[in-house]
């Protein structure tokens, strides 16, 4: 008599965390649109035909998917992206293109040559000289259990403040809702563990902040980004963005909830004891669209370490 076969190995964990929010599926249509009158009338006719919206073959409709194609139908690409990507010029004074709440903006030399660095040591300097003169809560403190140094007042810096004026109007930011953060990692052994900001959790801050701006001064750092939402088998989604001398980052409310963001240490090899000064700005930027689908705030179910958190401040 035959044995039965073993049992199948138990599922992989489902994913949890946070995530986009189901919604109906898009529908997709072609509009009727203008010729680009630039192009010359030359232009050979189209073997596909005039008709835009029967360019797709039938035998592929029909198929759906094929060997190296996910899918046939331009539907299955109107769906959020976990990150989108831009890259803004360093030569305007405001960002033109519209944004999301999944929208990362990359702009090199916002504030200068990349191997300039004449305002991280000005930066440097002029918090030195407010410490001197005993300026309240200019000193360095430790900050995230010692991973780097902030200086929680450096508003009396005007080098400081040119910047976050800098980045209000390269954003439209509204001046009245923004926070900010001076950040030294002073040597190349400092680093940021990943971490959500507080907007991703923290109901009031939500209302007056949709987007974290950064901009770097000093010896180049990565930016690393980690899905907050693990795969099955328990792997995440990393991505890196190394942050260059003057360059600026930002990142929206969808993407401060869907990840966790930090500054990645640096291999022994790499370390040369160069340091970096970020400063952060969150705020609420004008005239980011809204989409459906969006994620809640964490917490906000009850679950998680968020969750836990509002729990116990009702208790007290």
């Amino acid at each position: 008599r035959e044995r039965p076969p073993p049992p199948l190995p138990p599922p992989p964990p489902v994913p949890s965390g946070p995530s986009h929010l189901k919604v109906p599926p898009p529908e997709y249509k072609v509009v009727e649109q203008a010729k680009d009158d630039k192009l010359p009338d030359t232009v050979q006719a189209d073997p596909r035909g005039e008709d835009p919206s029967k360019r797709i073959s039938e035998k592929a409709i029909s198929r759906g998917a094929g060997r190296n194609t996910e899918s046939f139908d331009p539907a299955s690409t109107l769906v959020r992206p976990d990150l989108r990507i831009h890259v803004g010029s360093p030569t305007i004074d405001t960002y033109t293109e519209k944004l999301k709440h999944d929208d990362v903006v990359i702009v090199p030399e916002l504030f200068g040559k990349r191997d300039d660095w004449t305002l991280y040591y000005k930066l440097v300097d002029e918090i030195t000289e407010l410490q001197a003169k005993g300026e309240e809560g200019s000193d360095w403190v430790a900050w995230h259990e010692g991973a780097h140094l902030i200086s929680k007042n450096p508003e009396q810096s005007e080098t400081f403040k040119e910047i976050i004026d800098r980045l209000c109007k390269y954003f439209k930011i509204k001046k009245d809702t923004i926070g900010t953060r001076f950040n030294w990692y002073k040597d190349s052994s400092d680093w940021k563990p990943f971490h959500h900001d507080s907007a991703a959790f923290n109901p009031k801050r939500a209302k007056n902040q949709n987007i974290t701006v950064g901009v770097s001064f000093g010896a180049t750092r990565e930016l690393a980004f980690v899905r907050a939402a693990p795969q099955e088998g328990g792997d995440k989604v990393r991505l890196y963005f190394p942050q260059t001398n003057n360059g600026v980052f930002s990142f929206g409310r969808d993407a401060n909830i869907l990840w966790k963001h930090g500054i990645n240490a640096l291999q022994p090899e790499d370390q040369n004891g160069k340091g970096r000064i970020s400063i952060i700005l969150w705020g609420f930027a004008e005239g980011i669209i809204e989409e459906a689908g969006s994620p809640p705030l964490l917490g906000s179910d009850g679950q998680g370490p968020h969750g836990g958190r509002r729990r116990d401040r009702r208790k007290r």
